[in-house]
């Protein structure tokens, strides 16, 4: 059916309320992974690792699934499903006694992870459209961060007092939190359904057959190679190739994170009025010069000079982060097919996947040899990137390209 004004009001209020719930049990646990799985299985750190791995791998196969999913049901029950799904897994976690039942265990929450991305996302574009989709959007990324903050900050606390207890708390509030996310979902009424979304469907051939859509999709890879210079380029660029203390590291991760949570509605404003794809460029083009301004750091002198340049250079890349997240949702969602935008948006998250797999060994591997060299081939792909979605402008669904 249709959505209705109330049901539009109930849905957004019950998703981001869920969503601020589960982003505060994962911050509890997410900087700890390894550590908090090993003091809780009592597994070795090699053990946990390898079971992580594979897991982690299993995961995969869960966008193109969730997908299908998402458009055979809806989203907003696939989205439920990835919270119980993650609450088993995080309740389980304390009877673990072997690698089998670990990665049975860490498979769940891998495959309850990457298919949140998907069905959130085509939640949102269930219940909003236009410029209230981008708000949305811009409401789900600023509260996902404090909350997300918030937990790591609690997540410190909860093992310096309570120790190794502390992780089997830590697992227990985040499989209760997994829980209060899916409860605000299902009373938040009836499941809604975009009008069009009962049309014909296709397979992921169709997707694949989209040939804008997929050039659309290569651009976002570029881009999601970028978001991964904070977590896997930075530390071992900022200690091991220009010297600065470690203790800095969690200054500009702060930093970040501060001004993400806070920067993202002020931006969205600012990118209303703007075609989303020339949104999207503009942001590439600011994180091309935070590449440049990384590798600009590496010929300043050593000390409290060249920690300005990273904090300068950190600063501009979080700038182009906000410029890139909103619209990049918005646009992928405005040119999915309502009646296939799980399939379409499965595809797009993939994006993250193979950045989370490709980043870590490419990116030490350019840093060991050439340090320049990673923020060449950043740069050179961010500036394609930003060309190919400005050329895409005229190939995309109008109403994906301008918000009404």
């Amino acid at each position: 059916m249709p959505v209705t004004s109330s049901a539009r009001v109930r849905g957004e209020r019950a998703f981001l309320t869920g969503m601020s719930v589960d982003a505060l049990g994962s911050g509890l646990y997410v900087p700890l992974t390894l550590l908090f799985i090993h003091e809780v299985t009592g597994l070795s750190m090699a053990v946990v690792g390898l079971g992580v791995t594979v897991a982690a791998a299993a995961g995969l196969t869960a966008n193109p699934v969730a997908g299908i999913l998402i458009d055979r049901f809806d989203a907003r029950s696939v989205l439920v499903g990835t919270y119980v799904l993650r609450a088993l897994a995080f309740a389980a976690y304390p009877v673990v006694d072997g690698f089998t039942a670990l990665i049975i265990v860490a498979a769940l929450v891998a495959v309850g992870d990457r298919a949140y991305y998907p069905a959130s996302a085509s939640y949102v574009a269930v219940l909003a459209d236009g410029a209230r989709r981008d708000r949305l959007y811009a409401l789900m990324a600023t509260a996902r961060n404090v909350a997300f903050g918030l937990g790591g900050l609690l997540s410190a606390g909860a093992v310096s007092l309570a120790g190794g207890v502390g992780f089997t708390v830590i697992a227990v509030v985040n499989a209760v939190s997994f829980v209060v996310a899916s409860t605000c979902l299902i009373l938040s009424g009836p499941r809604v359904q975009a009008a069009g979304d009962a049309g014909p469907r296709g397979g992921y051939r169709q997707v694949l057959g989209d040939r804008p859509f997929i050039a659309l999709v290569g651009a976002e890879q570029a881009f999601t190679l970028a978001h991964m210079i904070l977590p896997v380029a930075l530390p071992i660029y900022a200690v091991t190739v220009l010297g600065a203390p470690a203790a800095v590291l969690g200054v500009l991760y702060a930093l970040n994170t501060f001004l993400v949570a806070s920067g993202q509605l002020p931006v969205r404003r600012l990118q209303r009025a703007a075609r989303r794809t020339h949104s999207l460029a503009l942001g590439g083009a600011v994180l091309i010069a935070a590449c440049g301004a990384y590798a600009a750091a590496a010929l300043l002198p050593p000390g409290p000079v060249r920690i300005g340049g990273l904090v300068a250079a950190t600063l501009i890349l979080t700038v182009g982060e906000l410029m890139h997240t909103v619209p990049s949702w918005a646009l992928a969602a405005g040119a999915a097919p309502p009646a296939m935008r799980g399939r379409y948006l499965a595809i797009y998250q993939l994006t993250w996947a193979v950045a989370a797999v490709v980043a870590p060994a490419g990116f030490s591997a350019l840093l060991t040899s050439a340090p320049p060299l990673l923020w060449a081939t950043l740069g050179v792909l961010l500036a394609a990137a930003a060309l190919t979605v400005v050329r895409l402008a005229r190939r995309l669904p109008a109403e994906a390209v301008m918000a009404a």
